[in-house]
């Protein structure tokens, strides 16, 4: 009895070994829509600068400070626009952070995610944006897969260098979905 047992076990877990016909991997489409992992060269995520006023291309969390609203453009950096007259907002300055997904202020200190790192910026003055403090290796690097998304995507390449964060794209038989 204790060996039928054993061989029907182990005949249950070689079925499950076996690949379904019906799986997405034979329903590969030519072209589809999906998500595209882009990379950083090197260490450029860690370059950290302040311009002028740049338009917004996409819209993403937005960070309200009496008067100032801070917007952050997705893995590009942050839009700083003086909402004095909210008939006429006016951009002031923009930081360049090619890594940034959310950003928390606390008196004149504004702390930004930097891909992996976490940085602390003063803002008491728009015209000496500087950066305080980096906390280096906070976060944990970006997933080999588009996070919260399921579809197909690009599989990561690692001689292509660290991956930044996914973007949306046209694939042409895609490899890898979820």
């Amino acid at each position: 009895m204790k060996y039928l047992y054993s061989i029907c076990i182990f005949l249950f877990m070689m079925s499950s070994c076996v690949d379904d016909p019906t799986s997405s991997s034979l329903n590969i489409p030519e072209e589809t829509e999906g998500m595209r992992p882009y990379y950083f060269e090197g260490e450029e995520w860690k370059s950290f600068s302040v311009s002028g006023p740049e338009p917004i291309q996409q819209l993403g969390k937005i960070y309200y400070k009496n008067p100032h609203i801070f917007v952050i453009e997705k893995n590009k950096g942050i839009h700083i626009i003086d909402n004095t007259n909210p008939a006429n907002p006016a951009h002031l300055r923009f930081i360049n952070l090619k890594s940034c997904r959310d950003v928390a202020i606390k008196g004149n200190i504004l702390y930004a995610d930097n891909h992996t790192d976490l940085l602390s910026i003063d803002i008491s003055d728009f015209d000496d944006i500087r950066l305080v403090n980096r906390i280096p290796d906070l976060y944990l690097a970006p997933l080999d897969y588009p996070d919260n998304y399921s579809g197909f995507f690009e599989c990561v390449d690692p001689a292509k260098g660290q991956v930044g964060g996914w973007e949306i794209a046209t694939l042409t038989r895609p490899k890898c979905s979820r």
